[in-house]
């Protein structure tokens, strides 16, 4: 075995000397440090990801206004005559939307100027729960616990969707009993109970029953949620990830790299 005082030395790399033999080889070992590269990629991925996630969320959400609007009262409008009645029913104690009671006629229509619709002038309503009758002779005197009568061209009816109605006031609205966001509702209908309507001038009326027409809606719009949810959330978690991919890289930027080290033995 030689001294090893005796082996070359050179910059960048280590050399070792075994006896005996007359051969040499040599391998090179790379250190470097890492750089920001991979993280800056991975957060540019993932933030992609995040604003894909996001879009369709979005794109989803808005289909929910399109569906509301495109929503049809044919094919659950039906024509009581005269008079009719209405059979009152919450299986679930959740409330329920109601119905809207229509007669044929233009709403903005009031050519005398007395704030009523042309279509009511003249008519008288009862509406009754059961056999408590509560009945009017002017119109303004429906009992409000089951129905909001309202034929006035700019009152409280005035304002409900009509949907695609057309050439029908909204007269009434009945049994509205779903809650608003302080647990309060408009009208007291009990599951179980009958309402009784008539007029007193032979006009046809007509009902849209809203919890029907509704039930396709709200099961789409569970659907429509799930997705739009769904995504909104795939989109935070990925943005969230980019951030610290991102994160990462910058703490690497200026990072130097070590050099490689060059291994070489002999055999002599």
């Amino acid at each position: 075995m030689q001294d090893q005082s005796m082996w070359p030395q050179n910059a960048g790399q280590t050399t070792i000397q075994v006896s005996p033999g007359t051969s040499s080889s040599g391998f090179t070992v790379a250190n470097p440090s890492k750089g920001p590269k991979v993280p800056m990629i991975i957060a540019a991925v993932l933030v992609a990801i995040g604003l894909v996630g996001f879009l369709i969320g979005a794109i989803v959400g808005a289909s929910i206004e399109d569906a509301f609007n495109d929503l049809s009262t044919k094919d659950y409008t039906r024509v009581i005559g005269e008079n009719g009645t209405l059979q009152y029913d919450d299986p679930d104690n959740m409330g329920e939307e109601g119905w809207y009671l229509l007669i044929e006629g233009d709403p903005r229509a009031d050519s005398d100027g007395n704030g009523q619709a042309d279509a009511c002038d003249g008519l008288n309503f009862s509406i009754t729960w059961d056999d408590d009758a509560t009945s009017n002779e002017s119109g303004n005197d429906i009992d409000t616990q089951i129905a909001r009568f309202d034929c006035d061209i700019r009152g409280d009816n005035s304002d409900e969707e009509y949907f695609d109605i057309e050439d029908h006031i909204i007269i009434a609205r009945i049994c509205y009993t779903m809650a608003d966001e302080f647990g309060d509702k408009e009208h007291t209908c009990f599951s179980g109970g009958e309402i009784h309507i008539s007029n007193d001038g032979g006009v046809n009326m007509s009902v849209v029953d809203l919890d029907k027409m509704y039930e396709p809606f709200i099961e789409d719009l569970i659907g429509i949620g799930l997705v739009s949810g769904g995504s909104f959330f795939a989109g935070c978690c990925s943005i969230c990830g980019g951030i610290v991919a991102l994160f990462v890289g910058l703490m690497r930027v200026g990072g130097k790299k070590s050099p490689e080290q060059n291994i070489q033995f002999q055999v002599q």
